[in-house]
């Protein structure tokens, strides 16, 4: 049985990991990943993001408790040719019944810092993966599978794959949002956010 989002536990910040999981750590010791935390900066894009992201969905998929529906890459390093901020993106999507404290302690195992409930600013419960303490590479976002957060960035990366005039656009807004947001994730998460809503219902 579920456990209702009014009734379970709140999830609150953890700062100190579990042991890693070394197949995490190497599947992306060497992916051109890593930024500070509260640093807005863009990499080159790397095709290993995308070797990244399967090395790491493997773990998952090898270890995920019941009720996960899929794990998919998402956000700009799932789009080849698009600059990004070197983090991973991942969607782990939980089908509506599934016990959402079962998959609190298994991201933990794994090594994942808990980031936080889902509040009015996100729709999902975030998890980070840090090898170096202070320096992410990859944000887990913890999403009912088929829910409109989870269409949505789907449909977001998939509509980038497919139109390369939009993914050039969207890669020189961002650039400009960042110069002027170096050191402002809300700043810059703001500055895309228009671009975003109106590309998702294509």
């Amino acid at each position: 049985m579920s456990t209702s989002p009014d009734n379970r536990p709140r999830r609150l910040r953890t700062e100190i990991p579990k042991p890693l999981d070394p197949a995490l750590v190497a599947s992306l010791s060497a992916a051109d990943l890593g930024l500070r935390r509260g640093v807005v900066a863009l990499a080159a894009p790397s095709p290993r993001w995308a070797e990244a992201f399967t090395g790491v969905a493997n773990v998952l998929n090898a270890t995920r408790p019941a009720g996960i529906g899929a794990i998919e890459h998402i956000g700009s390093t799932a789009v080849p040719g698009l600059a990004a901020k070197p983090i991973l993106d991942l969607a782990i999507g939980f089908a509506a019944e599934a016990n959402l404290d079962r998959i609190h302690p298994w991201l933990l195992g794994l090594g994942f810092l808990c980031l936080g409930e889902k509040d009015a600013s996100r729709p999902d419960l975030m998890y980070g993966f840090e090898i170096e303490p202070g320096i992410r590479l990859v944000n887990a976002h913890v999403i009912e599978h088929g829910s409109p957060e989870w269409t949505g960035y789907l449909a977001f990366r998939n509509y980038l794959r497919t139109h390369a005039t939009e993914r050039d656009a969207y890669g020189a807004l961002k650039r400009s949002v960042a110069l002027q947001n170096p050191g402002d994730r809300i700043g810059y998460l703001a500055g895309k956010a228009e671009f975003i809503h109106t590309r998702r219902s294509h």
